[in-house]
């Protein structure tokens, strides 16, 4: 009973750790996107913004908040005319496409922010079949090609499988060594074993967060 205390604790204090450092990282990327915002610069805010949304945790509000500022930048403000100057089609498609790039990002075994993606999608290619360069005036010809599975880069996937083989190997190592035989912790083994924990843990968060 008294390992399964300790290891509870252990995973838990981990777990906490993950999720503040996600909520710090997340709301510091959405300040520096209001700050580029401010200062008239409108790229390096999107990309803020796509970061903040990347540092995904269920129900942190600098989730939501970035989509919307996202949504914000990339919603004409000239319903069902074109905006009338190029340089704010780019800033349009930018801002599409950041909201894909994090919808993306931070699917595991659902989708996150699934609506996001789908009006990503049909936005990109609604405007991409606009731009000469983009190959076809054919907005389905560019829906149906994002449309497509994609999948995690191959050094995300390592990165997060690492991760995972040093979380639980660092479980079994508390649960079989970290705890003498009346119940209390070995302190050094314990110690290590916390720390190939905590540092599985956030190979773990960062192949997701690369994927």
């Amino acid at each position: 009973m008294k390992r399964a205390i300790v290891i509870l604790a252990f995973v838990t204090a981990a777990l906490g750790a993950l999720a503040i450092r996600v909520v710090v990282e997340g709301r510091r990327a959405l300040g520096d996107g209001d700050a580029w915002q401010l200062r008239g610069r409108p790229a390096e805010a999107i990309r803020s913004y796509e970061t903040a949304a990347r540092w995904y945790l269920p129900l942190a509000p600098h989730v939501g908040d970035a989509y919307a500022k996202l949504r914000a930048l990339a919603e004409s403000p000239h319903e069902g005319t074109p905006p009338p100057d190029p340089k704010q089609v780019a800033v349009q498609l930018a801002a599409w496409r950041a909201i894909r790039s994090a919808a993306l990002a931070t699917r595991s075994m659902w989708q996150p922010h699934a609506d996001e993606l789908a009006a990503a999608n049909v936005a990109i290619a609604r405007i991409s079949a606009g731009v000469p360069q983009a190959g076809t005036a054919d907005p389905a010809w560019h829906r149906e090609r994002l449309g497509r599975p994609t999948r995690p880069s191959l050094g995300a996937i390592v990165l997060a499988s690492l991760g995972i083989v040093l979380w639980i190997g660092g479980a079994i190592a508390l649960v079989r060594r970290g705890i003498g035989p009346s119940g209390g912790l070995v302190r050094r083994v314990a110690g290590i074993a916390g720390i190939v924990i905590v540092v599985g843990l956030g190979l773990w968060a960062a192949g997701l967060y690369n994927a």
